[in-house]
């Protein structure tokens, strides 16, 4: 018995080793690959072949270097006919070596192939890139048509010397982000492009002086009822969130909708001076029912006047900031049902950032698209507003 169970362990052993080499070898070179075609695209290319009739043949591998020190290395199956190789440094020819392999892991002899890609993408966003002046720092802009995988690094020269502060990772078509907690002076600004491969531009530096950014003086605010503007019911109107602290609550502004409102229906504050904005918070109504249902904001624009048409229209006399804007739930649940990160917002409000540049108004006006339960009355418990005075 004892001689049987050696006999058995050691089959075992040889059968499920470590040693994982092929059942079956061979030391003989396979054929190579025919017919080479080259398409070229930003950043690389696409190579495609014929490969030999062969059974013992694996895949195809193909070597290339995508900068002075960079190797890289890609492998596609038997049963298909192209490889795409990517992470190119610059535009311009590149040698590209072919190799069909066998099952044995032995390879063909070499076929060398020259691709030329055009402009890889994180040049292409390095080109784009803009440095505005933001509230308490910069806003650095880009375009990435291709869609690429690219961060955005943003850097700060106080005292001749670049220092890091921000890496954007994105493959957004267009985007941009903001340094903020500068004081407001003038200083350099830069920004560089790297992508996955570690390509990396050069960086594009620019003097800014930032804007002051301050919250805003809610005791020289107040309402204003324009025709056609939403009208408070039960008691309540627009200058309750103007007044209320900083969150949400059961006592908010209730805005029903009636005959005589506009369409879309609209809420309008003055200011009490010129003011440029560069954030808005809203905070819901909140009473255990009120919460991403109602007439909690969904869908809104904002619009910005110096000299408002007294008859309420929402012409030329206003100024459009930004698109529309969303009221995002966190958790995507159904309408009625919560989970904490739903309540995080409720309870932190939620914060909308406007571009630049900075549009002047003394009126400010909310546009109600859409509420959470698909009508147009609002609910609003309280407001904050950022940015400074002009």
């Amino acid at each position: 018995m004892t001689v049987v169970a050696a006999v058995a362990f050691y089959a075992c052993q040889k059968q499920t080793g470590t040693n994982l080499e092929p059942i079956y070898k061979s030391n003989k070179k396979p054929p190579v690959v025919t017919n080479v075609r080259v398409n070229n695209f930003p950043g690389g290319a696409l190579i495609m072949y014929d490969i030999p009739a062969d059974p013992e043949i694996l895949y195809v591998q193909a070597d290339y270097m995508i900068n002075q020190q960079s190797k890289q290395q890609v492998k596609a199956s038997y049963y298909t006919d192209t490889l795409k190789v990517l992470g190119f440094e610059k535009s311009g020819p590149y040698k590209v070596t072919l190799y069909a392999v066998s099952r044995s892991e032995v390879k063909s002899d070499p076929v060398e192939v020259t691709v030329t890609p055009q402009t890889p993408p994180y040049l292409t966003v390095k080109s784009s890139l803009e440095i505005l002046a933001d509230f308490g720092g910069a806003n650095i802009r880009f375009r990435n048509v291709t869609g690429a995988d690219i961060a955005v690094v943003a850097l700060v020269d106080t005292i001749g010397k670049a220092e890091n502060v921000y890496t954007n990772y994105t493959k957004d078509s267009a985007g941009n982000f903001s340094l903020r907690g500068f004081s407001p002076i003038e200083r350099k600004f830069g920004a560089f492009v790297r992508d996955r491969w570690g390509n990396v531009s050069d960086t594009v530096w620019t003097k800014v002086t930032s804007m002051k950014e301050q919250e805003l003086d809610r005791t020289k605010m107040k309402a204003l009822l324009l025709p056609g503007d939403q009208v408070a019911c039960c008691g309540s109107d627009l200058n309750v969130p103007l007044t209320n602290p900083y969150k949400s609550g059961d006592w908010a502004f209730y805005g029903g909708t009636g005959p005589n409102d506009s369409v879309p229906a609209r809420v309008t504050v003055d200011f009490g001076r010129p003011v440029v904005l560069s954030r808005f918070r809203y905070w819901m109504r909140q009473n255990g029912g009120a919460e991403f249902r109602n007439g909690t904001l969904r869908f809104f624009k904002v619009y910005g006047s110096m000299n408002p048409n007294p008859n309420g229209a929402l012409d030329d006399s206003w100024t459009q900031i930004g698109g529309v804007y969303e009221l995002v739930k966190p958790s995507g649940l159904p309408y009625g049902q919560l989970n904490s990160a739903d309540y995080e917002v409720v309870n932190n409000g939620s914060e909308f950032t406007f571009p630049l540049p900075a549009v002047t108004m003394r009126y400010f006006r909310l546009v109600i698209l859409k509420n959470y339960s698909g009508g147009a009355g609002l609910e609003m418990a309280s407001m904050k507003f950022m940015g400074d005075y002009k």
